[in-house]
């Protein structure tokens, strides 16, 4: 079983080593391919201040240097998340845009009369989503989503939100997979650290909102009796009924 402990930290040998700079050098010549078969000038990116999109920040960057356009949106003042989008734009020395959607927010959850949690963030989500899509159309670039394999899988992501995008470049590896790469790309260490979320919510975490750790996940991956019972269930579970969020969208009935 995957230790959660050494899940973020990790050691790798020199043969792992070489396996991850060969993984993210395929990831931009795949970047580059798409953008380019689709005669883009670049690439668009939501930055969350969290592990996954700050890693492809960096990737992206590498590869798109200013053709990379990253932008933060903001709907209320969260101190935590700007000091680590500082970090990274440190780390980038490049600037991060700031896009205060706050009164727009706001006008939307009154409008609508939004008092369920999960209604205001994937409202939150899906309003990021139709901003960033704004600009890339202005810009001319492609609009790149963080879903790793374990959020992919389990279908933890908005639909029309977040998991509104036109590339998913990480969507094939694992989350620990993710942290590897981080570490190689000196991605921020109090970013690596931090614990995972959406950050659509005060107080949102992804393990708690699944009930059990990516590590947990990736266990199951590997050997599906290697958890408990009721783990290994509740992965199904969420699987099974996150679905529609994975296929295209059921089409009606023919005319004969």
């Amino acid at each position: 079983m995957i230790n959660s402990e050494n899940f973020k930290k990790q050691i790798l040998t020199k043969k792992e080593t070489k396996v991850y700079e060969s993984l993210i050098k395929k990831i931009k010549q795949w970047l580059r391919q798409k953008v380019s078969s689709a005669k883009a000038s670049g690439i668009s990116l939501g930055i969350s201040g969290g592990i996954d999109s700050s890693t492809l920040a960096i990737l992206a960057s590498d590869e798109f240097k200013e053709n990379a356009h990253l932008f933060y949106f903001k709907t209320r003042d969260d101190e935590y998340t700007e000091k680590h989008i500082k970090l990274l734009e440190k780390r980038l020395d490049k600037k991060i845009e700031f896009i205060d959607l706050s009164d727009i927010f706001n006008s939307i959850q009154k409008t609508l009369k939004l008092e369920k949690k999960m209604s205001l963030a994937n409202s939150k989500s899906r309003l990021f989503m139709t901003s960033i899509y704004a600009l890339s159309q202005e810009l001319n670039t492609l609009v790149l989503g963080t879903d790793n394999l374990n959020e992919f899988y389990l279908g933890y992501f908005t639909k029309y939100g977040d998991g509104g995008c036109d590339l998913l470049p990480f969507a094939n590896i694992k989350k620990s997979d993710v942290y590897a790469m981080a570490n190689l790309l000196n991605v921020p260490q109090e970013i690596i650290e931090k614990r995972p979320s959406a950050n659509l919510l005060e107080d949102q975490y992804d393990e708690d909102e699944l009930g059990f750790s990516y590590a947990d996940f990736e266990s199951w991956l590997i050997d599906k009796t290697s958890i408990k019972t009721e783990i290994a269930e509740k992965i199904k579970h969420i699987h099974k009924i996150t679905e529609h969020k994975r296929k295209a969208i059921p089409r009606g009935p023919k005319l004969k």
